[in-house]
């Protein structure tokens, strides 16, 4: 499919959507759009770039709850990630679930285990926690309380091998 460089076939094709982009290796792409985009440049990377969506994750910030679209495109065998931001207080996003069914379970997921909202989704019910789950405690976030483990005392975790840094 690409017979030129995939970033600059995603700067086309995004434009304006897009507020940073950079191409770590040869084969990973990472484009960060507006919560407000990323329903457009999933669309796009989905259905015109004929890529395939292989998972989504979520990382909690100081400024919210970042979430990264993981798309593979098999023809060219690249790795594009899209980027976005449902910040902090609100963590609301648009749904990529809303556009494509592939998004769908995935983002119950992270709404229940991070709290986002994401707007349009077709079907926001519970997937994973319990009915009774309390409401606004969200496992996955940093400000989760741990549960303290008997017998484990994190001073108790001795430090990396400096002979094994190959295996980091």
């Amino acid at each position: 499919m690409a017979d030129r460089p995939y970033i600059e076939i995603l700067k086309e094709k995004l434009g304006g959507m897009i507020k940073d982009i950079e191409q770590p290796r040869s084969k990973r792409i990472y484009v960060i759009v507006d919560r407000d985009d990323v329903q457009e440049a999933a669309r796009i990377i989905f259905y015109d770039l004929k890529c395939r969506l292989c998972t989504t994750s979520g990382i909690d910030t100081e400024a919210g709850v970042e979430i990264i679209y993981h798309f593979y495109q098999d023809h060219d065998r690249m790795m594009v990630n899209l980027k976005t931001l449902a910040p902090r207080p609100d963590l609301v996003t648009k749904s990529v679930g809303a556009i494509f069914k592939a998004a769908e379970w995935i983002e119950r997921e992270m709404a229940e285990l991070f709290g986002v909202t994401f707007e349009g989704h077709p079907d926001p019910r519970k997937l994973l926690l319990a009915d009774d789950w309390p409401e606004g405690l969200y496992p996955l976030r940093s400000d989760y309380p741990q549960k303290d483990v008997e017998g484990f005392n994190p001073q108790d975790v001795d430090e990396p091998n400096p002979d094994a840094t190959h295996l980091l």
